[in-house]
């Protein structure tokens, strides 16, 4: 009954996977294409350019991320470029999106994306020029912060729908085996994460709530009490015992002694960090043996390669990847999951003493 309350609270929110990664794609293609059109690549490029000839003119530089830019431009279904003997020309068969054409086919649910793709569109050609731009200046540059952007996208449903859903898929057992428990949250945004976490147990559980932005981490302080008054305005009281622990922290380099916590939780995170191997194999050992590996991770083929591309704009994220690889670095931790849903929903006990582990 859990694997279906995930999937149909992941449906309602979001609709079927296929739907939404054609939908993000539209999205972040729009802001991929809007960034190289600022700088006049395509006036350029009406007449065929050879690569270095490009990368001379807009001061680029020779790369994986530069070539994929281009290549994926060109061998997408409306190829904004063409590409022919060795040459990169403009495609006039294929118009440049337009804005308000862009809002009209977005979902209301997608949408609160497209301020995250404005604020992350500026870093884009950053990193084509080989400028380096990691995510706590990111986040925190600009008079309108990618930070505040996040924040307004992080209240959107189909985030706090994923949220539940990994709940929803948990054993009835082990999740009243929660209560009272220590749990990591790892990257906890603007705190309505760890409030919606914190309301489903009623405050009867010790959360510690990390993020690498220290912007974010103010914003969770002080967005934490406000969230549960507007949420549940009859929550139960916070006290010294129950209240949150909100702190700085690398997912990659946890600052944290083996099996210091109960359980462990992520959301669509792994993405940010440089190396999610790590952030994984990390997030496994400061569990206690017996203890909780709780998530959700958006993972390829659903996740589309425009997505992608925006969200590696910033050097310190890895980016996206393969559910198999998502699979096989938790099985090298010596965790196996099984994801369920579009959203890549895992519930796991970390092996005991004994080898033995459920999930």
């Amino acid at each position: 009954m859990g694997q279906i309350r995930s999937w149909w609270r992941i449906i309602r929110s979001i609709g079927p996977g296929a739907k939404a990664g054609r939908n993000a794609d539209r999205l972040f293609r729009f802001y991929l294409i809007g960034a190289l059109d600022e700088i006049g690549v395509f006036r350029y490029l009406e007449q065929p350019r050879a690569y270095g000839e490009i990368l001379a003119e807009f001061g680029l530089i020779d790369g994986d991320y530069t070539r994929e830019v281009l290549q994926l431009l060109a061998s997408d279904r409306r190829n904004v470029i063409v590409f022919a003997d060795g040459r990169y020309t403009l495609n006039p068969k294929v118009p440049r999106p337009a804005y308000d054409e862009l809002v009209a086919v977005t979902p209301k649910h997608i949408q609160p994306f497209i301020s995250l793709a404005e604020g992350l569109k500026d870093s884009i050609i950053d990193r084509l020029r080989g400028e380096r731009v990691g995510v706590t200046e990111m986040f925190e540059r600009g008079e309108v912060s990618l930070s505040d952007r996040f924040n307004t996208l992080l209240g959107a449903g189909s985030y706090s729908a994923i949220r539940a859903a990994v709940f929803d898929n948990l054993p009835r057992a082990d999740f009243d085996w929660l209560h009272g428990k220590r749990l990591l949250e790892m990257g906890c945004g603007n705190g309505l994460e760890t409030a919606e976490i914190w309301l489903r147990f009623q405050g009867d559980i010790h959360i510690t709530a990390i993020d690498r932005v220290p912007k974010m981490v103010g914003l969770a302080r002080i967005n934490f009490g406000p969230t549960l008054d507007r949420l549940a305005p009859d929550h139960p009281p916070v006290t010294d015992e129950n209240r949150p622990l909100f702190e700085e922290g690398n997912a990659m380099e946890l600052k944290y002694p083996d099996g210091t916590f109960d359980a462990v939780f992520s959301s669509i995170m792994l993405h940010w960090t440089f190396d999610p191997r790590q952030a994984i194999r990390e997030s496994i050992r400061v569990v206690r043996p017996g203890g909780l590996i709780l998530g959700a991770q958006a993972t390829k083929p659903l996740v589309n390669p425009f997505f992608d591309l925006v969200i590696r704009s910033q050097r310190d994220s890895h980016g996206f990847f393969w559910a198999e690889e998502y699979k096989r670095w938790y099985r090298d931790a010596g965790v196996s999951v099984r994801p369920v849903t579009p959203a890549g929903i895992i519930g796991v006990r970390k092996p005991d003493l004994e080898g033995s582990s459920n999930g």
